[in-house]
């Protein structure tokens, strides 16, 4: 197995890269798979997406208490139940109870006391799967050295905040633009109507991609090309 990597890292990675464009772009290309399925072997993209679902899912602990304590002070929360129910039906039967017993939590608890325990909480949870996003980008990108606490601190905090305010913004103006009068006019009339349907369908899938393509360009603690970016977060 040994002699067999060898030989792939001897042609992968010759001494003098050939003239032709065509043989160069076949070379970096097999490069490209042959390190995808040498870091899948070695498990330890695999441990890192663990790692990063179980951060996710004990970031929304704090994120669920958090909201239900502000929903408290205005008296909405017990609307959220049905919805609470919902999202634990998977757990079958128990759901019911897990949803009273949660409802009750919130009904017994200050407001105010769960409200800053909550957002203690959850900024530490976030910051912390902010670092772990960071650790697994570095990995992926062979870089060794991370980002200062310093610099984790203040850029972390500024995605958290400014990355989801202006994904709902643009989400809010696609929405607003289209149902408009003039757009609902130009509906009427082809191919303005399809060519606004495919836009409006295709639009949700672009915002994804440009989220994306900026994490992978923003993330790691390295320049990152504009084009290996946006392969990314098309991929």
């Amino acid at each position: 197995m040994e002699s067999l990597h060898e030989y792939v890292q001897e042609r992968l990675w010759p001494a003098e890269l050939p003239d032709s464009p065509t043989e160069l772009a076949l070379i970096k290309a097999c490069r490209f798979v042959y390190a995808l399925l040498r870091d899948l072997s070695a498990g330890e993209l695999t441990l890192r997406a663990m790692s990063l679902v179980y951060t996710t899912m004990l970031a929304v602990v704090p994120l669920l208490a958090f909201s239900f304590s502000v929903l408290k002070g205005f008296g909405y929360h017990q609307r959220l139940e049905p919805v609470l129910l919902s999202f634990l039906a998977p757990l079958g039967p128990r759901s019911t109870e897990i949803t009273a017993n949660v409802i009750g939590f919130v009904d017994n608890v200050s407001g105010s006391t769960l409200a800053g325990v909550s957002l203690l909480l959850l900024l530490f949870t976030a910051l912390s799967m902010a670092q772990k996003v960071e650790d697994s980008f570095n990995h992926v990108w062979r870089v060794d050295r991370p980002r200062s606490l310093g610099r984790r601190f203040s850029e972390y905090l500024s995605v958290m905040l400014i990355g989801p305010l202006l994904m709902t913004i643009a989400m809010g103006m696609t929405g607003t633009v289209a149902s408009t009068t003039i757009v609902t006019r130009l509906q009427e009339i082809e191919p303005f109507g399809t060519l606004i349907v495919f836009w409006g369908q295709l639009t949700p899938y672009l915002l994804v991609i440009a989220t994306f393509s900026f994490l992978y360009a923003f993330v790691p603690n390295t320049s990152v090309r504009l084009r290996t970016a946006l392969l990314s977060g098309v991929l």
